[in-house]
């Protein structure tokens, strides 16, 4: 599994409006795959299935992921990739710069699982699944652990956090 969110360089800002799609076509061309959720929530927990990359209990700080919610205009996100769509993510954005926060790292030295940008997986069957949550938590306002799944949106969804990091099998 790459260490960090595509483009899985430290100390640059995670890609964002990506879908499983793209994702899965920009691992491919690099001889990589999205990574399965399965293999994903072992990379965040470690061996004994950490509730967080660090640790059982939730500790403010260690992670992007608490960061406040900022008002949405969905309908300029839509228009992906305009010059306006593009400002309105640029607007949104509260990464982190990828490997930033040594305290969010997993035992297995992969960083910024949880919080950060929320993550397209891929499960078993195919389907794709966002994991970790992002910046401002989880949808309904749950802080991101290493289980924390978004299974609503279709592997076409992009939105101002949703981004990738890619695994490669053997």
């Amino acid at each position: 599994m790459d260490p960090y969110e595509a483009p899985n360089v430290r100390g640059d800002k995670p890609y964002i409006m990506e879908n499983a799609v793209s994702g899965s076509v920009w691992c491919a061309q690099r001889g990589k795959r999205l990574c399965y959720d399965d293999e994903w929530e072992v990379a965040c927990g470690g061996p004994g299935g950490l509730v967080y990359p660090y640790g059982n209990e939730y500790q403010p700080g260690r992670c992007n992921d608490g960061k406040t919610w900022i008002l949405v205009d969905e309908r300029l996100l839509a228009e992906w990739p305009s010059k306006a769509s593009m400002l309105e993510a640029s607007r949104l954005y509260q990464g982190t710069l990828a490997g930033s926060l040594p305290g969010c790292v997993s035992v297995y030295g992969v960083a910024d699982l949880v919080g950060n940008v929320e993550e397209w997986t891929l499960r078993r069957d195919g389907s794709a699944v966002l994991k970790g949550c992002y910046w401002a938590g989880c949808y309904g306002g749950s802080k991101p652990t290493c289980r924390s799944t978004n299974g609503a949106h279709a592997d076409s969804f992009r939105f101002y956090e949703t981004g990738f990091r890619c695994c490669r099998d053997g």
